[in-house]
């Protein structure tokens, strides 16, 4: 397996505090060089089942295994474009085969990003031109916002896969792809940063995870008006001191994707983003209350597919909406959610992830 990883070491702000207070800011980070590792996949929490993690190919058809499958993964942002980190494309050849769901094609150029090094992480972008242009599978829009911090996001990878108490050590590759779901602790001029919370502490989300061993380049992707932007592609992962890789309270970094439209933009001709989707679940919804007659628990239900993803979102005027709680998987039956009453004022929704 090839080296794609470089580790850096600095001071995070916690993502409860983030969470709690709703304030979005971007802090620059000092970034030190330490040590190299290897390119990126998921990590899980380990009182949750693996299963409640690994989705289906078919489901992510703009997803195509780069070097080999289970190390690199490029996205479909162009019917003749996919994007991927430097670090990646640099160990590929023109002529490289690819297949894209399930339809062989081939690298016809590289184009690693003029400002990236190979002992650095800044830049850590290209895009692969294909020989043929894809016709069967739609490419998916990248994020050009720049409020990433406070927000969810999905990453979807394959590669060794383990659990927060072991971190990457003894980790296996199965092949299989997987998904896991976080909260945006911090961004700068390169790269968006996560952490991975303990089970029982504020702010974990349901499905939550980090990279590891096995996908550097893998997308990390924004829900906006319930449509999917890649906000991010995989790149390296830290920890504190006493912390390794992968464990819990280490972090994960990601390519940026918006500090890098201008770049992006002289390359390719994006094509435009999907409409927004409509029609989000109907939940039934009931309150708790104290002896003295005021709210207290606020309590939500809806039907849900086995093996799909949902999310709850909020929102007091109808037209912005913040994510409540995403990465909840439907196991063919009711999904039963609760929330204090005073924190969810205003208006829910329940959508398809």
């Amino acid at each position: 397996m090839k080296s794609h990883r470089v580790l850096k070491m600095f001071n995070p702000i916690p993502r409860t505090f983030l969470r709690e207070y709703l304030i979005v800011y971007a802090v620059l980070l000092s970034l030190v060089l330490t040590t190299i590792q290897q390119a990126e996949a998921i990590i899980i929490r380990d009182d949750r089942d693996d299963a409640d993690y690994i989705v289906k190919d078919a489901d992510y058809p703009a997803l195509v295994d780069l070097i080999e499958k289970g190390d690199c993964i490029g996205t479909l942002v162009h019917e003749s474009f996919l994007l991927t980190v430097a670090h990646c494309a640099a160990d590929m050849d023109e002529g490289d085969p690819l297949v894209i769901n399930k339809t062989p094609n081939s690298v016809s150029k590289i184009i690693l990003h003029p400002k990236w090094k190979k002992r650095r992480d800044e830049y850590d972008i290209a895009l692969l031109r294909l020989k043929k242009p894809v016709k069967n599978v739609t490419p998916l829009p990248i994020y050009r916002g720049s409020d990433e911090v406070g927000n969810s996001i999905t990453l979807v990878g394959r590669g060794v896969t383990a659990n927060g108490l072991r971190g990457e050590r003894g980790a296996k590759n199965d092949g299989k792809l997987r998904k896991c779901t976080n909260i945006v602790t911090k961004v700068d001029d390169h790269f968006i940063e996560i952490l991975f919370e303990r089970p029982g502490e504020d702010g974990i989300t349901e499905i939550e995870g980090v990279g590891a061993a096995g996908d550097s380049g893998c997308p990390v992707f924004m829900r906006i008006d319930s449509v999917r932007y890649i906000a991010g592609l995989n790149s390296w992962g830290d920890g504190p001191k006493g912390i390794k890789v992968g464990q819990y309270g280490a972090y994960d970094y990601q390519t940026r994707v918006s500090r890098y439209l201008e770049w992006l933009d002289s390359v390719v001709k994006f094509p435009d983003p999907p409409s927004k989707k409509t029609g989000a679940l109907i939940p039934t919804i009931r309150t708790t209350h104290l002896p003295s007659g005021s709210m207290d628990q606020l309590l939500l239900s809806f039907s849900a597919e086995n093996g799909k993803s949902y999310a709850i979102e909020k929102s007091s005027n109808l037209l912005s909406w913040e994510v409540l709680e995403s990465g909840i998987t439907g196991k063919d039956s009711r999904i039963e959610k609760s929330y204090p009453a005073a924190g969810v004022r205003g208006f829910l929704r329940i959508l398809e992830e």
